[in-house]
């Protein structure tokens, strides 16, 4: 095939002797059509002179062709001369001056391409780099600061951001991205919808092997548990369209409870399923997933909190009460954002009544 993604210097180093050879053919075309508009030649003969000089060029663009060359030029002069004559022969001559001044200034394309993920070890954008790879988990002060570095940042700071993001996405990372699909730079809109293309790619390579893994053996529980998993974190990744989220979420709930039908002891896909159906608002049902595991012997505070939500969902106040004073009661190891510690804290501070565990019922 022909090397048409070679650089400017090496696609274009031929531009002289096509100018020459079209400019010998312009004046040639010139003539035959001189002299057959002033009968001075038969049209027969005009017309084989101007089908022999373009299949010459012709020639010339498949000898290209064999040598790997680049055809761009000789096979644009070929095509312009044999359908315009003179004038596609002077066509091609401002196209080739034109040429030769913008290689003056032009970057190479693997240049452009490659500036689209740049080397983030510059020192100037060392500072960038190390908040994104120091960060390990949803933070919203971290995703706070990469949004402003997309409002606030150079040019080569929202580069090497996109970048990382790329590299190491996480679910919390999804709308900064898709906020960088609306930037003022036409490169940051190019470099963020290819990332997003990548992600979307990797996501569908890793379903269509999980959806193999579980038809080849449907009986095996931990192929239904992974097929689950993934699809449930497919939905947090923040680059899914609306109805593509609502999809997945279908489909994982209805794997969870597959897993549960074959496991009800299975905790984990208890406690998905519950927060699964609290997202589509099935709170009485999702209640009654989250109540076994906020029991005191289950020691799963997270699910404490989605039970409580879904309580207050359903209007059951007094629950809530009493489940607020147990869980801020307890020794918390998770990483729970400001907001949900104080809203416990302040439905855990507005009764005066003592409870050692909570109520299970609904």
């Amino acid at each position: 095939m022909p090397n048409c993604s070679a650089s400017s210097n090496h696609s274009f180093a031929h531009v002289a002797p096509v100018a020459a050879l079209t400019a010998l053919a312009g004046s040639l075309e010139s003539a035959l059509a001189y002299f057959w508009l002033t009968g001075k030649a038969p049209g027969l003969v005009a017309l084989g002179s101007h089908l022999a000089l373009a299949g010459a060029f012709t020639f010339w663009a498949n000898r290209a062709i064999k040598r790997s060359d680049d055809i761009r030029l000789p096979l644009f002069a070929a095509l312009s001369i044999g359908a315009l004559g003179p004038l596609g022969a002077a066509g091609v001559l401002l196209t080739l001056a034109l040429t030769a001044r913008y290689m003056r200034h032009a970057v190479p394309f693997e240049e452009w391409y490659n500036s689209l993920f740049p080397d983030t070890r510059e020192a100037e954008n060392r500072k960038v780099v190390n908040q994104i790879a120091e960060t390990r988990s949803g933070d919203p002060a971290a995703i706070t600061a990469f949004s402003d570095v997309l409002s606030f940042g150079s040019f080569e700071q929202k580069q090497d951001l996109i970048a990382l993001i790329s590299r190491h996405f996480r679910p919390a990372f999804g709308p900064v991205l898709k906020r960088a699909l609306n930037d003022e730079h036409s490169a940051i809109r190019v470099q963020a919808a290819t990332a997003m293309s990548k992600l979307e790619n990797a996501i569908l390579e890793q379903t269509i092997k999980l959806r193999g893994r579980f038809r080849s053996r449907p009986d095996d529980t931990e192929a239904l548990r992974a097929l689950a998993q993934h699809y449930d974190e497919c939905l947090f990744c923040g680059i899914l369209d609306t109805k593509r989220e609502e999809e997945l979420l279908g489909e994982a709930l209805s794997l969870y409870q597959e897993c549960l039908v074959r496991d009800p002891g299975d905790l984990a896909a208890r406690l998905a399923a519950g927060r699964l159906l609290l997202r589509t608002k099935r709170y009485r049902e999702a209640a009654e997933q989250l109540c076994e595991l906020s029991d005191r012997d289950a020691g799963n505070p997270q699910a404490t909190l989605w039970y409580m939500e879904s309580l207050f969902r359903l209007g059951q106040f007094e629950e809530i009460h009493r489940l607020a004073r147990f869980w801020a009661s307890q020794p918390q190891s998770g990483d729970y954002p400001p907001e949900t510690l104080d809203a416990v804290r302040l439905w855990a501070e507005s009764q005066e009544d003592e409870v050692s565990i909570p109520v299970r019922g609904l």
